[in-house]
């Protein structure tokens, strides 16, 4: 099974809504454990190669078959562990205040997006718990237009409406949703959205780690046409349970004569962001599609 269909479905989610709710955290991370155990077994399922493969090159393709046996474990059980911490506190608002930590990076975004005196696009790489920080930006007081995924299975729409309880103003990415966003943008809006998830119909390929990604462009192009700066943001779980929400400096989009070149560059300024905090945690990154596809049939 597919982990990101196992952990979208709706019957999981209200598994683990119950089990989140029920169970206490030694216990939930025991279930938790188990599961992804179970799932990161699966060695010939499509999404357990491309954990597999995008480990091995943010390892610099240095990783053997047995250590990256390892490494693939250690990212479901990170996931899993997250997604414990989501069900267990989703509605728990004070807990997630304490839980949850702004760097000072991510304070100065959050003010100047609540100041609305301008337009800034958030690009969120897929690490830690980044449905939980969600939560603390709502609670926050933030009130950003979040682009998800296009075209959602019923399992990724539950999700959204779970997101959609806790006050987030999720819309699933399509043309419509990408002019809304940009109205958004040129009145002062903040709208957030992943950077990080792969699409193999791109046209380009940017730079990624030192290698061609198949990282679509897309969303680069509202910051392009509305003129308003990025800022990259990871989520950081911590040994002690709590999470760093973190934010780069506003990264200002270049001109380029070249079109698609102008949308790679930008892309890969933003990408480049991220490098550092992913590189960190490696495990945290919970990317279950390939974002190296070359390297599918290369990895031990």
């Amino acid at each position: 099974m597919k982990f990101a269909d196992f952990i979208s479905s709706p019957e999981i989610n209200k598994l683990g809504i119950w089990i989140g709710e029920t169970a206490p955290p030694k216990f939930g991370y025991w279930v938790a454990k188990q599961i992804s155990s179970i799932l990161s077994g699966q060695k010939k399922a499509d999404q357990v190669r491309a954990v597999r493969a995008n480990q091995w090159v943010l390892s610099g393709k240095t990783l053997s078959a047995a250590e990256l046996d390892v490494a693939v474990r250690k990212v479901y059980k990170a996931s899993s562990f997250c997604l414990y911490d989501y069900y267990h506190y989703m509605r728990n608002q004070e807990s997630i205040k304490k839980m949850v930590i702004f760097d000072d990076n991510f304070m100065e975004f959050m003010e100047y997006s609540k100041s609305k005196k301008g337009g800034c696009l958030g690009l969120i790489f897929h690490m830690g718990g980044f449905d939980l920080a969600g939560y603390a930006i709502a609670i926050s007081g933030m009130r950003p237009q979040i682009l998800s995924y296009p075209q959602p299975n019923p399992g990724y729409q539950y999700h959204n409406e779970l997101r959609k309880r806790e006050g987030l103003n999720v819309t699933p990415l399509s043309m419509e949703t990408l002019h809304q966003a940009a109205s958004f943008l040129r009145n002062n809006g903040t709208v957030l959205t992943g950077i990080d998830r792969p699409w193999k119909e791109t046209r380009q390929h940017p730079m990624f780690f030192g290698e061609k990604s198949d990282i679509p462009v897309t969303t680069i192009q509202l910051a392009i046409r509305t003129n308003v700066p990025v800022v990259a943001i990871s989520v950081i779980r911590q040994n002690d349970g709590h999470y760093i929400l973190h934010a780069s400096k506003f990264i200002s989009m270049d001109s380029h004569n070249d079109r698609e070149e102008e949308l790679t560059r930008n892309t890969e300024k933003v990408l480049l962001a991220g490098e550092p905090l992913i590189l960190k945690v490696p495990d945290q990154w919970s990317m279950f599609y390939p974002v190296w596809p070359q390297y599918l049939d290369k990895m031990p």
